[in-house]
């Protein structure tokens, strides 16, 4: 039997005998047949439990290390970002406090699913290890367990920084994860790229997750921590997603079609021409994009597509928001100000008439001030409707 097979059945076997979380007993889905579901999407918000490499180690011995040409593996050389390194103790604190918050909002809502838009764990993923099981059970399985988080499944998507492991890394989020949680979802076939459906009582959406970190090209650059065999080698096949996604949205007689990704095409702070390909059949089928990779929320419209970001459920940064100041007209919201960005997400509520998308934004309150003051943060600060439907 292969080595990964009979670790995965092991740990199905023990999780369902310890019985908290449930495993092993197939997916949890979100519900058919509502006249309305509600979902949140989210992003960019696994910080809880990460322990960086020590400050002794990236600043002295690294440089050493690299001096005399020795390898430092990307993780290690991730795990040293000095910009991450400072924000960990205020991202932990944001990331289980937003949290709370996502809850409080989405039980008024009744949230029946969460949509992942990556960048689940920070600084450089989980995989298979002790390590990574213990931060996948406290940055994910414990952090969103109580309330509306008990029995909701997550759809879940790869960002930049699930895939700095590499191979092992995707494996353990695609294959492993599900079995370990059953709301943790990636598809039928454990593939990095797949589609689901949500089907209501007269109506259907149909969403294509694709593995946008396979498009980057600065990501082939030897200098990049996001460089490995993975990323490579999907990278000479990124025809295989386009294909994918043309596909699924071709065959889809949905009324309404998204693509689920972690980086932006339309963006203030960067724009990735590279995932064109992708967002040409979206245009073409009039879809809706959805996507993470900037630590802020969002809304774009441009050549009649609307661009969802959201975010900004773990380390809120302005200056992907551009500091609350549009560059143009296709920016019709920016979840930021001046001095900082918010922490939030945003809802999606599905009819068959129409969707509506809805920005909540945290009251940041904190000892001796407030990082982004909102009046009544249970309501939502920002929200669009789409009434055309799919072609």
């Amino acid at each position: 039997m292969p080595t990964l097979l009979r670790s995965i059945l092991t740990l199905s076997a023990l999780t369902v005998a310890y019985g908290k979380p449930q495993t092993g007993q197939g997916p949890v889905l979100a519900p058919t047949g509502l006249k309305k579901l509600t979902v949140g999407v989210l992003g960019d918000f696994g910080w809880t439990g990460w322990e960086p490499a020590n400050e002794h180690f990236c600043n002295n011995v690294m440089p050493v290390l690299q001096a005399q040409n020795l390898t430092i593996p990307r993780s290690v050389q991730n795990d040293c970002d000095a910009g991450d390194r400072s924000y960990l103790i205020n991202a932990t604190a944001l990331q289980e406090s937003t949290a709370t918050y996502i809850a409080d909002v989405c039980a008024n809502k009744d949230c029946k699913a969460f949509l992942s838009v990556g960048d689940n764990f920070y600084d450089s993923g989980v995989d298979f290890t002790t390590t990574g099981i213990n931060r996948f059970q406290e940055a994910w399985v414990d952090m969103y367990s109580q309330g509306v988080f008990e029995n909701a499944p997550w759809y879940q998507c790869l960002g930049n920084h699930d895939i700095v492991y590499g191979q092992s890394g995707v494996d353990f989020e695609t294959k492993i994860a599900p079995l370990y949680d059953d709301r943790w979802y990636f598809g039928t076939q454990k593939l990095p790229y797949y589609t689901y459906d949500f089907v209501g009582a007269d109506w259907t959406a149909t969403f294509v997750v694709v593995d946008s970190d396979c498009f980057i090209n600065s990501y082939q650059k030897d200098s990049s921590v996001y460089k490995n065999p993975y990323t490579t080698a999907c990278h000479k096949t990124t025809q295989t997603q386009v294909d994918f996604l043309a596909k699924a949205f071709s065959e889809s007689k949905a009324d309404w079609k998204f693509l689920q990704l972690h980086h932006g095409y339309m963006s203030s702070s960067g724009n990735y021409t590279e995932l064109d390909p992708l967002i040409s059949i979206v245009k073409n089928h009039n879809g809706i994009v959805l996507n993470g990779h900037d630590h802020c929320t969002a809304h774009y419209y441009n050549n009649n597509t609307n661009f969802v970001l959201s975010g900004g459920a773990g380390y809120p940064q302005a200056g992907d928001c551009n500091n609350g100041v549009s560059l143009g007209p296709f920016t019709k919201f920016l979840g930021a100000n001046s001095q900082a960005a918010a922490n939030g997400f945003v809802t999606l509520d599905i009819t068959a008439d129409e969707l509506v998308f809805e920005y909540y934004l945290r009251d940041m309150k904190f000892d001796g001030g407030d990082l982004f003051p909102v009046k009544n943060d249970m309501k939502p600060q920002y929200s669009f409707t789409v009434s055309e439907h799919a072609k």
